[in-house]
């Protein structure tokens, strides 16, 4: 989910090393990326800064928030409210028998905290009647939790999936988990959601102080984010489907979330991880193929694909029965207000 700041128009300068929002020490060079792919028109690198100390890495030089709107303008992305459809059909016969095989194997491995309508009633606390989802997107998510309390508003940055959401009869508002519109302010609340969407933003401490200043005395914090310390990012590096630079600013691992979360003084509840399957569906074989080649400034091949299943196969081999932490693409964090 993308999100945008109401922050400095000022780009730091290029001849300064960042520092770890999270530790406050020196970060350093991490990955280049080289292109981003969904916008292969753009040849701009992006580098990645570490930091080793707090498992947290950053884009850098920061981009303005006046640019940053320029990352979603793509027709493929998954917030915007004309949702692109793929050819899942021809995506599965790309992949081949193999391919389908495996996916059909990690199904078995599968372990996963889906989100799904009984686990959101699981952790919403009794009584709760508000709830607050910060980057929600045309609100598919909100319909999810919606039923189990009385009220539901959402903020999100991206115009049009406001437009649709509103269409739908939900409560949604523009607006940045920096800067929440003060429409959202006027309560508190007992479930606030962030899913996929502190990575977007250009200061995720503040986005997280933010919503902190709205939880209840006894509401929950559901923060999820990409995995960066997982065995599929590991092994694909720049050209792992969930770096997904520039829209990606913020690379988190289970240990950094946690440090982020207590650093806007929330109190971590619950670790949570999913997203074990996906990583071998078609779409994601096809996507990383697809990375690969672009990233290389060439089409992708048939041979691409073929090569991105024989990687796929020794990932489930080497994760099927690894620890959370390097198995799921994805962590959840569930905090109260600390």
């Amino acid at each position: 989910m993308k999100d945008l700041a109401g922050m400095s128009e000022t780009m730091a300068p290029l001849d300064i090393y960042p520092c770890c929002p999270l530790t406050g020490s020196v970060m350093r060079p991490g990955l280049t990326v080289p292109i981003d792919w969904r916008r292969p028109a753009d040849r701009r690198a992006w580098q990645i800064w570490w930091n080793d100390d707090g498992h947290f890495g950053q884009v850098f030089p920061r981009p303005r928030p006046s640019e940053v709107a320029s990352f979603y303008d793509i027709d493929a992305y998954y917030t915007h409210a004309e949702r692109f459809v793929p050819d899942s059909d021809d995506e599965a016969r790309r992949v081949g028998w193999l391919g389908r095989l495996i996916g059909a194997l990690a199904y078995r491995f599968e372990r996963g905290a889906e989100p799904t309508p009984g686990w959101w009633r699981s952790i919403i606390p009794e009584g709760a009647r508000n709830g607050l989802e910060i980057g929600c997107g045309d609100g598919d998510r909100m319909r999810t939790f919606g039923p189990y309390l009385e009220s539901v508003r959402g903020v999100e940055p991206d115009d049009r999936a406001v437009r649709v959401a509103r269409e739908r009869g939900l409560d949604v508002m523009e607006g940045t988990a920096e800067r929440l519109p003060a429409a959202v302010r006027d309560r508190l609340y007992d479930l606030i959601v962030f899913t996929h969407v502190l990575e977007h933003t250009l200061d995720p401490v503040l986005s997280l102080s933010n919503a902190r200043d709205l939880l209840s005395e006894n509401g929950i914090m559901s923060i999820e984010v990409p995995n960066n310390a997982s065995e599929g990012s590991r092994r694909m590096g720049p050209r792992w489907r969930w770096l997904d630079v520039p829209r990606h600013l913020n690379f988190f691992t289970p240990e950094s979330l946690q440090s982020c979360a207590e650093a806007a003084g929330l109190k971590v509840e619950a670790v949570l991880y999913r997203g074990y399957v996906r990583q071998f569906m078609p779409d994601w074989i096809v996507d990383e193929a697809r990375i690969t080649a672009e990233m290389e400034r060439r089409d992708v091949t048939q041979a691409d694909i073929d090569a991105q299943v024989r990687h796929s196969a020794r990932l489930l081999a080497a994760t099927a029965l690894a620890e959370p932490a390097r198995k799921y693409d994805s962590v959840r964090v569930i905090c109260s207000r600390g």
